[in-house]
């Protein structure tokens, strides 16, 4: 017995020290995404053991055997079970539940849940924004939701960028609304990317129609990220990036191009230069070679958030660096923000936001005929007589071409950027601030007052040289120009919220009132004692200035209603106001803009409940939405300005002439609100646990009375007036579906949109069927590409209008026979000059020869559908994101061509340029009967290479817009250091475009003419783009 006992009691003992030599310590940190997790539930598994996370999400449990499993939970989030495994130290990070949380979406004049909206909604999380270096918010939301067709319209450094939501309704701006914590604008180029917390795309007209008459383009509303309340977090983020040149788009080498110069002359009897008979002699300039560099980019964030339960308070600064791809260009922002969000009692609470920015942008070479484009036609050789021959040397010379009118460009273009002297700066500074009181259980009064402040002043100055000949600038100019803007915009609100049984009601009313005044101011003098001076007082004359200044007011009265029941059935109507008084007279002074939606939760249901749905809604909804951004202020009155002594606005008083005044434009007294109404069909479904889900809608948009520039009988007195002139409709699909995990190591969400659109034009006003925007790609003598654009009825808005090419001429026969067949009193079917190797154009209204009437719609930029594909992928401390973005059955108008196709100056008679390898290559010879490229001239005669479908090119791409690999480390290694987290990445934008463009790259937006002008009627036109590149970035994130 007593052995027994013996052996009983050693037998225990035994267990019991090996049950205490397995026990240890464990300790960790609980986070999420944005920082530490206070109060997060510890728990090991099967037992009572367990603790809460600290105020830093830390925690320790003791005694914990070295196979225990804990259970760690925190509210909203997805529970995790860790194997401690001998462990000593954990880092867990949580992710969101999308079971538990209701998503707040941030909507018109206030938030929702996604269960309830009753619209159209495109939500974008902050991560999908921040997760890559973008220099502007509307970059970052490219492919990230359907029906929002992003496109940048340059490569250049903080260039502009196109966003249109569900198509284009009008000829006017089709910018749509940001509303910046509360503050309405269509410029965000300003916001610092970092400070963006959630993004809400309010696509359909009953989401949007609070918003009323600026909301035709839809709603963009951005937050910005507030304070945290119960704990601290500092970010900081600093990556550092190289964006490499554009591959060179081969053309003819000295030698080459010498040789060709002087076959052709000859054989075409047209004058050749000296130099060109020793081709050997000549030194080879690419002149891509010396337009484009690899540049380097830099961008540093910091962000402060905290708070606690009375006060909440975010700080953040940045500084973005970025230098371009084409020399004389560069972007710099400077950034700083704070908001507070005080509870100031029980039933008042304060909100402050306040945003300042401070940027500089140079571009010295952009787009265009007079710009880019001369890296394809000019000459690929320079003489030494300024004492170098090359482009620039780095010493302050500049090579000069050789002193003749035989060289198509007299000036070196790359001189001609870094010569001039110049500096610019813009601040702004966006302020938002609301008060609101619970002064009833129930209702909810609220005061918003905003303003908006920007400043704009830069100088240029361009100082005199001489290279001899042609090649000179007697007289230095020097000009200064100014703008400055306010906005100012003040609400007041009531909103009545309550629940009785299973009915819920909230009930919003408001005013508004929005003024912005603005001025701007233009100088230009020359004629300087020398080059440093900077002075329009030394100036020996003016020649140029002009100013104006206005202002513009917008009175509002709106209200929303939204009843759900036992949040099954939703419905929500709206109503706004608008009066402007600076575009419409007495009689069209105000609109009034509507919209209804339903909704129906059908996975609330009884009948649902066995289904495999986890969400289920259907909705629909109908609104007007409006706009008056077509035509400028004042267009209902006749406008007048002083008259000029030369003119016959000029008046004779006492025998000496003065000045008089003198109308300038039409009055229409009839302008009224341009009208969109929109119908939208929608469907919402999860499956799988929430894991599978979709949004699909289908919607109807129909602009009528769009207000534009009509062109007039010149008889009249005028070219333009302004006018509402016709009706547009956009019908399209949309789709967006995913799959997400959140459990296990290996996490993912991966989505694809798509969305396909028909853009119609049904009605225009005035005698003709199509409307024409004056366009200037080529130089005004160049007659052949002028209305590069028309809009038709029954077609798109913005498409490419030329001829149709119909082979290339093979036989002087073929020519004979086509010129014996037109008119008598013609006597040629295009050109009495016209021999083999010249293009063929197709006799559209078959009267015989070729005129300006046998020209069509040849091509339109709108794509057949475009879309995105977003994988966001987690492997314990490993992150990957991967963004593709595409669009499909788009055309591009390549301008570029053109030059890379013409040897002959284009439009100058007998000047020579340089032409591609491609087209050298592949030209029709008598050896080489080519029936796509025409013969190489000094002359055309024949105008080969007037605008035609030759020159239309499929502008569709796939292209890896962001690639981002991403290592969290290890707790263990940064604990000692106090910080929460840290993570290093590196990330690539742009990194492999699928497509057949031939050009620099096939994402071209609304591009500027020679003269500045730009919009839907400039889209898709490619005059030598800013190229958009690849770039690498590697970058830092810490948290502490």
């Amino acid at each position: 017995m007593k052995n027994r006992l013996f052996q009983n009691s050693l037998f225990l003992g035994l267990f019991m020290f090996c049950g205490f030599i397995q026990a240890q310590s464990v300790s960790g940190t609980v986070s999420d995404e944005t920082g530490p997790l206070p109060g997060a539930s510890v728990v090991v598994k099967g037992s009572t053991t367990g603790t809460q996370t600290d105020f830093d999400g830390n925690f320790t449990l003791d005694n914990i055997g070295e196979d225990a499993v804990l259970s760690i939970s925190y509210v909203g989030y997805l529970s995790q079970e860790i194997p401690v495994n001998g462990q000593a130290t954990l880092a867990v990070t949580l992710q969101e539940d999308a079971q538990a949380l209701e998503e707040v979406v941030v909507v018109a004049y206030g938030t929702s849940t996604k269960k309830d909206l009753t619209g159209a909604v495109g939500i974008i999380k902050s991560d999908a924004i921040t997760s890559f270096p973008n220099t502007s918010v509307d970059q970052a939301i490219q492919g990230k939701t359907a029906g929002v067709n992003v496109t940048q319209d340059s490569g250049a450094p903080g260039a502009s960028v196109s966003v249109n939501i569900r198509g284009v309704g009008s000829f006017g701006n089709t910018t749509p609304l940001y509303v910046i914590d509360g503050f309405p604008t269509q410029d965000i180029s300003f916001l610092n990317p970092n400070d963006i917390a959630s993004i809400s795309v309010l696509k359909d007209a009953s989401a949007g129609a609070l918003y009323g008459v600026r909301a035709s383009n839809g709603v963009v509303i951005i937050e910005t990220k507030g304070g945290t309340r119960d704990k601290l977090v500092v970010s900081v983020d600093s990556w550092t990036g190289v964006r490499l040149a554009p591959n060179n788009i081969d053309v003819l080498d000295a030698q080459q191009f010498a040789t060709l110069a002087q076959d052709l002359g000859t054989a075409q009897e047209k004058a050749v230069l000296p130099e060109w008979s020793n081709p050997g002699a000549l030194r080879n300039i690419d002149w891509q070679d010396y337009a484009f560099n690899t540049a380097f980019r830099t961008g540093h964030n910091i962000s402060v958030r905290g708070g606690g339960e009375k006060l909440r308070a975010a700080f953040t600064a940045g500084v973005l660096d970025e230098d371009g791809v084409v020399l004389a260009s560069s972007f710099k922002r400077y950034n700083v923000g704070l908001n507070l969000d005080a509870d100031l009692s029980d039933k008042l609470r304060l909100k402050t936001d306040i945003k300042y920015a401070y940027s500089e942008n140079f571009q010295n070479l952009g787009a265009g005929y007079y710009n880019l484009l001369k890296v394809f036609a000019n000459v690929p050789y320079l003489d030494n007589r300024t004492g170098t021959n090359l482009p620039y040397d780095g010493n302050g010379n500049y090579g000069a071409f050789t002193d003749s009118e035989l060289v198509s460009t007299s000036s070196n273009v790359l001189a001609g950027a870094l010569r001039p002297d110049n500096d610019n700066g813009r601040n702004v500074v966006l302020g938002n601030f609301s008060l609101e009181y619970n002064f009833l259980p129930h209702l909810t009064a609220k005061g918003n007052f905003g303003f908006n402040s920007q400043n704009y002043a830069g100088w240029g100055f361009t100082p005199t040289y001489n290279n001899g000949g042609l090649d000179n600038n007697p007289n230095a100019s020097y000009n200064i120009s100014q703008n400055t803007s306010n906005e100012y915009i003040a609400e007041g609100i009531l909103q009545y919220t309550n629940e009785f049984g299973k009915h819920k009601v909230d009930l919003l009313a408001g005013l508004s009132a929005q003024r912005s005044k603005y001025k701007n101011i233009y100088v230009n003098s020359q004629g300087f004692l020398n080059n440093e001076i900077r002075d329009l007082a030394q100036a020996a004359e003016i020649t140029d200035r002009r100013g104006t200044w206005g202002t513009s007011t917008l009175a509002s009265t709106f209200a929303r209603l939204e009843y759900n029941y036992n949040s099954k059935y939703y419905l929500t109507a709206t109503v706004r106001r608008d009066g402007n008084g600076d575009h419409f007279g007495a009689n069209n002074l105000y609109g009034v803009f509507p919209s209804f939606a339903l909704s129906w939760n059908l996975d609330e249901e009884a009948f649902m409940q066995d289904s495999f749905f986890d969400v289920l809604k259907l909705r629909g909804s109908w609104g007007q939405t409006g706009s008056f951004l077509g035509i400028g202020a004042f267009q209902y009155l006749a406008n007048y300005n002083n008259g000029q002594t030369s003119d016959d606005a000029g008046y004779v008083f006492g025998g000496s002439p003065v000045q008089g005044l003198q109308p300038v434009s039409l009055a229409n007294p009839d302008l009224k609100w341009e009208t969109q109404i929109q119908t939208d069909i929608g469907i919402e479904a999860e499956f799988l646990d929430n894991r599978l889900y979709l949004t699909a809608d289908w919607f109807n948009k129909e602009s009528s009375d769009f207000l534009f520039q009509q062109a007039i009988p010149s008889q009249t007195g005028f070219t333009t007036k302004s006018v509402n002139g016709g009706n547009v409709t956009n019908k399209g699909f949309e789709i967006l579906v995913g799959y997400r995990k959140f459990d296990g190591d290996f996490t993912w969400d991966v989505s694809a949109n798509f969305t396909t659109i028909k853009n119609n034009i049904t009605e225009l006003v005035g005698a003709n069927d199509y409307v024409i925007f004056d366009t200037e790609f080529a130089p005004g003598f160049v007659d052949n590409w002028q209305g590069v654009t028309r809009s038709y009825t029954g077609n798109n808005v913005g498409t490419f209008f030329g001829y149709r090419a119909d082979g290339i001429f093979q036989t002087q026969g073929e020519i004979d026979a086509l010129n014996a067949a037109a008119p008598e009193d013609i006597g040629a079917y295009q050109s009495a000059a016209t021999a083999p190797g010249d293009r063929k154009f197709k006799d559209l209204n078959n009267d015989g020869f070729i005129t300006g009437e046998d020209r069509e719609v040849i091509g339109s930029p709108f794509p057949d559908f475009y879309g995105g594909l977003n994988l966001n992928a987690g492997y314990k401390g490993f992150d990957l994101q991967v963004d593709i973005y595409g669009t499909y059955g788009n055309e591009i108008l390549n301008f570029s061509r053109v030059e890379l196709e013409t040897f002959g100056g284009y439009g100058l008679d007998n000047a020579y340029s340089n032409i591609s390898t491609n087209y050298y290559n592949n030209r029709w010879t008598p050896s080489n009967p080519s029936n796509t490229y025409s013969r190489a001239v000094i002359s055309d005669p024949n105008k080969n290479n007037r605008v035609s479908d030759h020159y239309v090119e499929d502008g569709s791409f796939l292209r890896l817009r962001n690639l981002r690999l991403g290592y969290s480390l290890p707790n263990k290694l940064i604990e000692n250091l106090g910080m929460a987290s840290a993570k290093i990445y590196v990330s690539g934008q742009n990194l492999i475009t699928l497509t057949g463009y031939s050009g620099w790259d096939p994402e071209i937006g609304q591009v500027r003419d020679n003269n500045g002008n730009s919009g839907v009627q400039s889209r898709g036109i490619d005059t030598g783009a800013y190229p958009i590149t690849r770039s690498f970035t590697l970058g830092v994130n810490l948290q502490f």
